[in-house]
């Protein structure tokens, strides 16, 4: 048998030790895989409701359940969905097919059974612009910061808060609360995706901010808040006016006008365009896509930028 000599031995020490090298690599490197896999699901937490305190008929419970599939997959806990079916505060609203047809901005806009002067006597637009005065001056402050983020006019993000709530008006903090709108929005309308979709940021918002689902009242839409934001939006445009996010709350004065002028840049307005009339028109559709609405805003911004202007 022929021995190794000294240096051969060297050499077949060192490749054992990058052997085992790239061995302990590879173990640990399928150990990282395994960690980055998401949680199983498991067939119950998919299939299965907790007993309702709201009775459902056999059609809606399976929706129900078909929508809870649906937002595990989108990575909402199961039991999450449970707790808030489990609320006292929760119904649903079966008839929430209605306020989509009958608003304002469908019989405008698509159905074409009023025009825009019906619509702004409706929303009584003469009478926002000398509220809108009133509502800029006792928050001055808070719209000169905002506007010097951006150089987006006060007057415009005052304009969207006059058609939106009133200008902040208790009276319009919402009758409905989101989860359930957006539920109901599942179970009897065709916006299937649109209601995944929104549960699952309003689930996102909910932890980002520490507030419970039921502090979220909205619209019939579930639209929440002062500026009227859903939840996609808020995960995406809301903020806290002093940059801290746990503080964010779409009940905030402060934290919704900062946020509408965060909005409106987020969709490319800002003081370098903030005179070009499309530019403008642009970005508040994409706040609420109709032409009405846009044109009611634009009407009482240019009437609050000319009281402003001219003082």
């Amino acid at each position: 048998m022929k021995m190794l000599n000294k240096e051969s031995l060297e050499k077949v020490k060192w490749l054992m030790v990058v052997a085992s090298t790239i061995v302990m690599f590879l173990a640990c490197a399928r150990t990282s895989e395994q960690l980055k896999k998401p949680p199983e699901i498991t067939p119950s937490e998919i299939s299965t409701l907790p007993e309702l305190k709201v009775p459902l008929d056999p059609d809606a419970l399976a929706k129900t359940r078909e929508l809870k599939q649906h937002l595990v997959m989108n990575g909402v806990p199961g039991k999450w969905f449970d707790e808030q079916l489990q609320e006292g505060t929760f119904q649903i609203y079966p008839t929430i097919d209605r306020y989509f047809k009958n608003s304002a901005e469908k019989q405008v806009d698509h159905d074409r059974k009023r025009d825009a002067s019906w619509y702004f006597a409706r929303l009584g637009v003469d009478a926002k612009i000398e509220k809108g005065k009133r509502f800029i001056e006792a928050h001055s402050d808070i719209f000169k910061k905002a506007e010097a983020r951006h150089g987006i006019h006060q007057e415009l993000v005052a304009a969207i808060l006059g058609i939106e709530t009133n200008f902040a008006d208790h009276h319009e903090r919402g009758k409905f609360y989101a989860f359930n709108s957006l539920v109901s929005q599942y179970i009897f309308t065709n916006r299937k995706k649109f209601a995944v979709d929104e549960i699952t940021a309003l689930y996102r918002f909910s932890r980002t901010t520490g507030r419970s689902p039921q502090y979220f009242t909205s619209s019939y839409a579930g639209a929440i808040g002062w500026g009227q934001f859903l939840p996609s939006s808020l995960l995406e445009f809301f903020i806290d006016a002093n940059g801290v996010p746990r503080d964010t709350d779409p009940f905030s004065l402060e934290d919704t006008i900062f946020s509408v002028e965060n909005y409106l840049y987020g969709h490319n307005l800002s003081g370098r365009n903030i005179n070009d009339y499309d530019a403008k028109y642009k970005a508040v559709f994409a706040y609420n896509h109709s032409d009405v609405y846009v044109q009611a805003v634009l009407f009482i911004y240019d009437g609050l930028r000319g009281y402003f202007c001219h003082r």
